[in-house]
């Protein structure tokens, strides 16, 4: 199975969705879906083989928009474990939730978690909405936002 017969795959996977999809670099293919669709594009690209995912990040475009990227790939079928599928979606800026993707990789727990701690993305639907690495009483801006600021009361800087 080579790159153009992947995305040819993901294409027809989809073709009923409003998705774009594309080669992006050797052996990586890119789709890229609004979140009104993002569960089930992501069924269905389970049901082609990409059966886990391996990160989830989020991209902070400052009071422009969120950008939510999965990396998927397989471990049941070999010939696809060679490719990255690349899962993005955008956000606005004024509403950074989306479907969480739990219930299609149950591998996302963690990192949809970490995501909803660091960038403030709300993963509807998430069972896990308390602080995973910050501190239980944090307030303010999540940390790995582009307008979060270090304090630096007391520094002479």
């Amino acid at each position: 199975m080579d790159l153009e017969e992947v995305v040819q795959r993901v294409k027809d996977a989809l073709s009923d969705l409003e998705v774009e999809v594309q080669e992006k670099g050797p052996n990586v293919v890119e789709v890229k879906v609004n979140r009104e669709n993002v569960i089930e594009a992501a069924r269905k690209l389970k049901g082609l083989g990409f059966d886990h995912v391996k990160s989830v990040t989020a991209i902070d475009y400052p009071n422009e928009r969120f950008e939510v990227v999965y990396h998927a790939s397989s471990y049941s079928n070999l010939e696809l474990a060679r490719f990255f599928l690349v899962l993005r979606v955008d956000l606005p800026y004024d509403d950074p939730k989306t479907p969480s993707l739990l219930e299609v990789w149950p591998s996302v727990l963690y990192l949809e978690h970490e995501q909803y701690d660091l960038m403030g993305i709300d993963f509807e639907g998430h069972p896990r909405k308390e602080r995973l690495l910050l501190p239980d009483d944090y307030e303010g801006i999540p940390p790995l936002r582009k307008e979060f600021k270090i304090k630096t009361e007391g520094i002479n800087a």
